[in-house]
């Protein structure tokens, strides 16, 4: 499941991931990223992943890795709420790649997360 929270803005998407995550799934991400990139260089992102288990397919998978290697060069800040200690590998992996500031917070620290990575917005 990918569900776009009400907090998004026209510069920072606010998502929530559960579950499995599908391709086309995934794609409804992707394309509020597209759509905020048409009108800026930069977007923000907060990811809620407390629910999120894996990629439910191939194709979420890949689309993933094409967001990685692509679009997500173009974030300038990304927060990344939920307790998983893969998330602090990935941060920690991922920093001399991107430029993007990238912080986790704890479950249930989502308005933080958004008041951090989406300021301005």
């Amino acid at each position: 499941m990918v569900e776009l929270l009400d907090e998004t803005t026209d510069t920072c998407v606010v998502v929530r991931f559960g579950g499995k995550v599908t391709g086309d799934e995934y794609k409804v991400f992707l394309d509020a990223i597209d759509d905020r990139l048409k009108e800026s260089e930069k977007v923000d992102m907060v990811a809620e992943l407390t629910e999120f288990t894996f990629y439910g397919d191939l194709e979420a998978f890949k689309e993933d890795a094409h967001f990685g290697t692509h679009e997500y060069r173009k974030v300038g800040r990304a927060a990344f709420v939920g307790d998983s200690k893969w998330i602090k590998v990935f941060i920690e992996l991922s920093r001399p790649f991107y430029k993007a500031e990238e912080k986790q917070f704890a479950s249930g620290a989502l308005d933080e997360a958004v008041a951090w990575a989406c300021q301005g917005s």
